[in-house]
């Protein structure tokens, strides 16, 4: 090879280098996800009870915190399936959650003991997503469906007439398949459920997916078109009740699937809930400035009474009538004949 090609394949190859960075840093500076963007992905994953227990004023504040390297387990409501799902889509560790921020636990919802309300409507302006209906020295009421289970009404309840009540289950859990008493053992990984399947599902894994609360697994492996027929039962040779862990799972995921219903009826209620506040407080703010704008104009005027003068002559009112009281009472009275 002639050397003026070697020298020009020398020269070719830093060029080409630079150029492949160039291209790669183009694209880096596009491509990336902007963090409005990412806090809005990180708000959608959210359970959106806008309780407050992240210790941020809703679910997007915390969405935002989280997009700029916030910690991302301070949310009870959405517990170890939330963390799960956030660690997937920012590329991080999964933690467990920080319980200086509360406990995982079933959802509730807030009860008003009707009988013992005052109509105070406290709890009214505390709800997030305007889940209580009522008026003043009338009685509340909660629109169950819509209740996030926050506890933002519960505090400022002057009567403390508000629950806050678990809510229940659809359905109980089944019995077992089998009738005989046995004991189950540990999984032989032999497959054999996977054969005795007459839906073509794969029990095996099902089962750890199942164990272990994974419902990204149980959805991907279609644990839903699992009819139940108690087949893998009975052809498990460590007699183990697949079926009961496969009701508990298919309950699970139905589950989830309410949680992220109620998310995205929630969230534009608070949005909503948001928008009145700001609306009634620049109305009152508005109201305020016209008062006192109507105050100083009646000062101003000629001949117009300052509040001090106001307040001494009505002072006076008052200590005249006590006296033309007194005066009545002293009087000698007519005696009758």
């Amino acid at each position: 090879m002639p050397v003026t090609s070697l020298i020009a394949a020398g020269l070719l190859l830093p060029v080409l280098a630079l150029a492949a960075c160039a291209v790669l840093a183009l694209a880096a500076r596009h491509l990336r996800t902007e963090p409005r963007l990412l806090a809005d992905q990180i708000n959608a994953l959210l359970p959106q009870t806008q309780c407050g227990q992240c210790g941020h004023a809703g679910c997007k504040p915390y969405a935002e915190f989280i997009a700029g390297g916030g910690a991302i387990n301070r949310c009870p409501p959405g517990g170890a399936t939330t963390i799960a799902r956030l660690a997937t889509l920012l590329g991080v560790e999964r933690q467990p959650l920080d319980a200086t921020h509360g406990t995982e636990g079933k959802r509730k919802v807030a009860h008003i003991r009707e009988a013992e309300c005052i109509g105070c409507t406290k709890c009214i302006q505390a709800c997030p997503v305007d889940a209580i209906l009522g008026s003043a020295r009338h009685m509340h009421t909660v629109i169950v469906s819509e209740c996030t289970g926050c506890d933002l009404c519960v505090e400022p309840c002057p009567v403390d007439c508000i629950d806050m009540i678990p809510v229940t289950a659809d359905c109980e859990p089944a019995p077992p398949v089998r009738d005989e008493v046995t004991t189950a053992r540990a999984c032989k990984r032999c497959g054999l459920c996977n054969d005795a399947c007459p839906v073509k599902l794969l029990p095996q894994q099902l089962y750890w997916h199942a164990r272990a609360s994974d419902t990204d697994g149980m959805q991907a492996l279609r644990l839903p078109d699992c009819i139940e027929c108690g087949a893998c039962d009975w052809a498990c040779p460590s007699h183990i009740a697949l079926t009961d862990h496969f009701r508990a799972g298919k309950q699970q995921l139905r589950e989830l699937a309410e949680r992220r219903s109620l998310a995205v009826r929630w969230r534009p209620r608070f949005e909503a809930h948001q928008s009145r506040m700001a609306r009634d407080q620049a109305e009152q703010e508005q109201r305020r400035l016209e008062r006192a704008a109507l105050a100083a104009t009646q000062q101003s005027a000629p001949g117009a009474m300052t509040a001090q003068d106001a307040v001494a002559a009505a002072l006076a009112r008052v200590q005249a009538k006590k006296a033309a009281k007194a005066a009545q009472s002293q009087a000698p009275q007519d005696k009758p004949a």
